[in-house]
Formats: C-alpha cells, sequence, structure tokens
C-alpha cells in the first residue's frame, strides 16, 4: 500500500528458551503436557536476536520492499525440538512424534523461506538452528588439568 514500506517475513522465533516452542519441548520431555512435535512441519527457525538485529538494520537503512528474514536452516518441528532439547540437556527421546497431515490443522506443512537475497544486504548473519542452537561445550575452570 505504501511504495516506501518494508515488510519482514520470518519464521519461528527461537531465542533465550522463551520462545512458545521451548516452552513446549521442555513440557513434553518432562511429560507435563499431551501432544506431539510434527516431522512433516518444516520451517526455517531464526534466532530472535538475530532477527532482531536484522530488523533494526533494515530500519535504519531504509529498506523497502519484502525481506524475508528466517534461519538458513529447514527443520521440521520435530528436529527442531531435537536440537532444543540437546541444547538444555534434556532426553530428546521423551519428544513424541505425528504428522500435522494427519490433524486437521491448516496452513501450509512446508514453508520455506529463501532469505539469501536479505542476507546478502546484510551485516547481521540470519545463521540456522544447527548453528544457534549447538549446546555449549563444557565450561572451564581455568585451572590446569
Amino acid at each position: 500500500m505504501h511504495p516506501a514500506a518494508a515488510v519482514a517475513r520470518t519464521s519461528l522465533i527461537i531465542g533465550h528458551g522463551r520462545s512458545v516452542h521451548e516452552r513446549l519441548v521442555h513440557r513434553l520431555a518432562e511429560g507435563t503436557v499431551d501432544g506431539a512435535l510434527f516431522t512433516d512441519d518444516i520451517r526455517c527457525p531464526v534466532y530472535v536476536s538475530d532477527l532482531a538485529a536484522a530488523v533494526l538494520e533494515l530500519a535504519s537503512g531504509g529498506a523497502r520492499g519484502m525481506h524475508h528474514l528466517a534461519g538458513a536452516d529447514a527443520l521440521s518441528r520435530h528436529d527442531l525440538g531435537v536440537l532444543i532439547a540437546e541444547r538444555d540437556g534434556l532426553d530428546a527421546a521423551r519428544l513424541p512424534m505425528a504428522l500435522r497431515a494427519d490433524s486437521a490443522g491448516p496452513g501450509a506443512l512446508d514453508v520455506r523461506l529463501d532469505s539469501r537475497r536479505t542476507q546478502g544486504q546484510l551485516r547481521t548473519a540470519l545463521r540456522g538452528a544447527r548453528q544457534f542452537l549447538k549446546p555449549a561445550g563444557p565450561v572451564s575452570s581455568g585451572a590446569p588439568a
């Protein structure tokens, strides 16, 4: 409607343990909620801090038009759950699986956003979930072994 407008399209936003998906993974792994993570529902999750920095960069640079701001990895909701569980030290084997195609849920199953064009205009990296959810290594005390 406005030729100077910028539209930011994004995907599942993950980060700092507070996203809806991260909380669901914890509840499922703890057995405190019924449900399942779909193996056929594909998204390109983005890290909340990467998304915020990219939006700020686009806004301060006078961007116009449509911009896809999603992570580099296309993952099922279940695969994403496994990465979250591994990062947070949860038992990923406790995450129930299902097919969304078998449910009455509306919408497309495979929603991949190709962010390469937008990424080429940004200094901010839109990392993939396999990178931003990588478990932290062991913490070193700094003392010699």
